[in-house]
């Protein structure tokens, strides 16, 4: 491969990709694509782009042709947002609107301000309409409007439509940008329909056979077109894929050829309804239709796979007891954290005052039995950390479509026998380990009896309590990952301790009333 013309600095030339400063630059690059060293491609790359920017702005193009758009995007995200739009300015819109799609939605809107209005509406109109919309309902309301005024008429009108759907549901994921065709389309059309598409297509692995409707849609200029544009006025029929019509005659018709029974999903879908769907079923892409099965758009398996990172990530965080943010770590602010963090502490902390609350009504079991004192730890830990497998599992089992609201009772009831199973496991070793405390105590058998059969109590409440809550919340319409670990560690604390305390006056009772007398 040649390498990269140089980006002039003080007066002298170099090349960012060239022999010499490839190790430094991080541009090396193999067969696989670009090698990411011991430093990101960004961390090395942007103080000679900004140089560049500075001294040479209009040789941005022919620097970056060899740079995957990936790693451009990570440049841009260094940048402020004003060489950031310089970048943008400098490059045609077709190599900028794939850059600018993978930019966070942030960034987007700090740089298309910093655009002119004909270089913004050039390079969102270039993006894939889902994207495309994604950037343009997010800006202020007086830029989106300016915008949507330079896009051409059918670009403007899909923005209008997609913004119809919240981000989150298969409408806001979907993209127009399909191949579709009449089923009394022949292979030979549909293979050419595809060959016409393919450069404005997200995807062309399958084509999407439509029923002729009797009207013709908005913007076609005859009965014999072939491809049916946005609002999606006809109604899915089938599809076939692309195998499917290179090993067909290219006689037949695509109707005849064609799958009847395709998988779709509505626009009021939430998204991780969508993600069950496709990885389900093993598809690359999913249609989407309205109520009368008119095909509204599709969507494809990398905007899924965005959405799995992203509800998971927000899963993680609620798990952790964090409000979700949806910015990357450095990119979040510090008082963002802080507010992300401190209320659910702070809720976390009011809950474990019921600990306090609990512990005290039993201050006359630790005048009489000190010792019981010091398996407290051990118990409520226990409890706590059963609670937390518990729901760790179920909340990802139910998150990949494994667990549904009707076996509520089947989850009760397996946890139940596995907190049973362990808590006798961990009982047996607390009770050997109060057996062998040393020095040797007052009723120390008695003791260890309350210290094993509390654990085995205390974990079969923690598993019930781990699998049942999330369980609850999904069925009054809540995400499961709310009822977060900490928070069932914090009320199996107080259940923990009011279980040690009840059987201790079970066992030890006549001691704690005539120390209490």
């Amino acid at each position: 491969m040649a390498p990269t013309q140089g980006i002039p600095h003080g007066g002298s030339g170099f090349a960012i990709c060239d022999a010499t400063r490839t190790k430094r630059l991080g541009c090396a690059r193999g067969a696989d694509g670009p090698s990411s060293g011991a430093m990101r491609v960004a961390s090395l790359m942007t103080p000679d782009l900004r140089d560049l920017l500075r001294e040479a702005p209009d040789r941005v193009r022919e620097v970056l042709a060899e740079v995957h758009p990936e790693d451009i995007a990570e440049i841009v995200q260094e940048l402020e947002a004003t060489a950031g739009a310089l970048v943008f300015a400098h490059m045609a819109a077709e190599t900028g609107a794939p850059i600018f799609a993978r930019l966070e939605r942030a960034r987007q809107q700090e740089i298309v301000p910093h655009l002119e209005a004909s270089i913004a509406s050039r390079l969102i109109e270039a993006m894939s309409p889902d994207d495309r919309a994604d950037v343009v309902q997010n800006l202020e309301p007086e830029l989106r409007q300016k915008l949507l005024a330079l896009l051409e008429p059918a670009e403007a009108r899909d923005v209008r439509e997609l913004a119809r759907w919240a981000d989150n549901t298969a409408g806001g994921l979907m993209t127009t940008n399909y191949v579709s065709v009449h089923e009394t389309t022949t292979v030979r059309g549909a293979i050419e329909a595809v060959r016409a598409d393919a450069s404005r297509a997200e995807m062309v692995y399958y084509v999407y056979v439509l029923h002729r409707a009797e009207s013709l849609h908005p913007g076609a200029t005859s009965s014999q077109d072939a491809h049916v544009p946005w609002p999606g006025g006809h109604k899915l029929l089938g599809v076939v894929s692309l195998r499917d019509l290179l090993l067909a005659s290219p006689e037949q018709l695509v109707g005849n050829v064609m799958t009847q029974n395709v998988i779709t999903v509505l626009p009021e879908l939430d998204q991780e309804e969508v993600a069950r769907t496709i990885a389900k079923y093993d598809l690359s892409a999913v249609p989407v239709v309205d109520k009368f099965q008119r095909l509204l758009g599709v969507i494809t398996f990398d905007d899924v796979m965005d959405v799995l990172v992203a509800e998971q990530t927000e899963d993680v965080q609620r798990l952790a007891g964090v409000e979700p943010v949806v910015e990357g770590y450095f990119d979040t602010g510090f008082w963002r954290y802080i507010s992300a963090r401190a209320r659910w502490l702070v809720a976390l902390f009011l809950g474990e005052l019921f600990t306090s609350t609990a512990l005290s009504r039993y201050e006359d079991a630790f005048k009489a039995v000190g010792t019981l004192v010091l398996f407290i730890p051990l118990v409520i830990s226990s409890g706590g950390n059963s609670g937390s497998q518990s729901a760790t599992l179920v909340i990802r089992a139910m998150a990949i479509g494994q667990i549904h609201d009707r076996d509520v009772q089947r989850v009760l009831r397996r946890e139940l026998l596995q907190g049973l199973v362990l808590g006798l496991l961990l009982g047996f070793i607390g009770f050997i380990r109060a057996m062998a405390w040393r020095p040797v105590v007052p009723h120390q058998l008695a003791i260890s009896t309350v210290v094993g059969l509390t654990l085995v109590v205390v974990v079969s409440i923690g598993t019930v309590v781990g699998s049942g809550l999330p369980m609850l919340l999904r069925r009054m319409r809540f995400d499961p990952a709310v009822s977060s670990t900490p928070f069932i560690a914090s009320l199996v604390d107080v259940l923990g301790i009011v279980a040690y305390f009840s059987i201790a006056h079970a066992l030890l009772g006549s001691v704690i009333h005539a120390a209490a007398r």
